[in-house]
């Protein structure tokens, strides 16, 4: 069984890559409402741009008013990412949607043309990274969560192409993944147990900030241009939204607690100012701060876009 997996996996991948080379209309369309949401990214080059990964759909946002559709592709699009220095390239794990002819879970794939089409990069049929990050430092190292199969840390070094198992590093239930922007070595992670770091490129790993401890950190990230400002997510009613304006010696609540029945599942930072955030949270509610987290527009509520601000 698992010989014929992988000459189907093998055969399906060449068939899509040789397609790849034909000229596809581009494919957008409109749309008022989304399902879940498994990723955020602000485009690096465009910045009025968010993209969203979500359940069966990629999403383009401009200025917030202008909602799309991008490709015919339905991935359930888990551990979405941006490249942070190629324009238009993106990133994801995940699954294939009920009409798309891929290996379930998808590995990685990548898209060169903002979404549009997508290609196999590594682990067709083997990983669904739930968590994954790519360092701006050396875009080459990538480092991921698995949940399917061999559950654990992996780790890339080329890319996305060839990948290392790890395997738990003592890791448990890790929501999220996120590079430094200047060490390609350093990442932190997000987990059931509080915020953890790794200085080594993942081999080994340790509790990052006392505070955070015993608290599930369900988002964590580090501002591309001030690796001294970081945003996180813990759900404990003191904390909530939280920001370190020294590395993460030190945390300040931004007011903002979801309670017990939801958390912040994702974060994405502007890449210039670093007042400016967006969250989205587990019931699909979508927010932008340009103050640091301290006040919010929301710009989508249990999945429905509302109406611009």
């Amino acid at each position: 069984m698992g010989i014929l997996i992988v000459t189907v996996v093998a055969g399906g991948a060449l068939v899509y890559l040789t397609r790849q080379g034909a000229t596809a209309a581009p494919s957008e369309a409109a749309v008022g409402s989304f399902p879940h949401v498994h990723g955020l990214a602000v485009d690096p080059s465009r910045r009025e741009v968010l993209w969203i990964g979500a359940h069966g759909s990629l999403i383009r946002v401009t200025g917030g008013r202008q909602w799309v559709r991008v490709g015919s592709q339905r991935y359930d699009m888990m551990g979405f990412n941006i490249h942070p220095t190629e324009r238009n390239v993106l990133l994801t794990s995940g699954h294939p949607g009920p009409v798309d002819q891929r290996p379930n879970p998808l590995g990685v794939e990548m898209s060169r043309d903002g979404g549009q089409t997508w290609r196999p990069l590594g682990l067709a049929g083997d990983a669904d990274f739930h968590a994954m990050t790519i360092s701006r430092a050396d875009p080459n190292m990538l480092y991921a969560w698995n949940v399917s199969g061999r559950v654990g840390l992996y780790r890339s070094r080329d890319g996305g192409r060839q990948w290392d198992y790890l395997g738990l590093k003592g890791l448990d239930q890790v929501f999220y993944l996120a590079a430094h922007p200047k060490k390609p070595a350093v990442v932190w992670a997000g987990t059931v147990h509080g915020l953890f770091v790794s200085e080594d490129a993942g081999d080994t790993w340790k509790v990052f900030s006392a505070a955070l401890t015993r608290v599930s950190v369900t988002a964590v990230e580090v501002h591309p241009a001030n690796p001294q400002i970081m945003y996180a997510y813990a759900a404990k009613p003191d904390l909530g939204l939280i920001r370190s304006d020294d590395g993460g010696k030190t945390w300040t609540a931004q007011g903002f607690f979801l309670g017990d029945r939801d958390a912040v599942g994702n974060l994405a930072l502007d890449p210039v100012e670093p007042q400016t955030l967006y969250m989205a949270t587990y019931s699909s509610d979508l927010y932008r701060s340009r103050d640091g987290g301290k006040t919010r527009e929301q710009w989508a509520s249990h999945g429905k876009v509302m109406a611009a601000q």
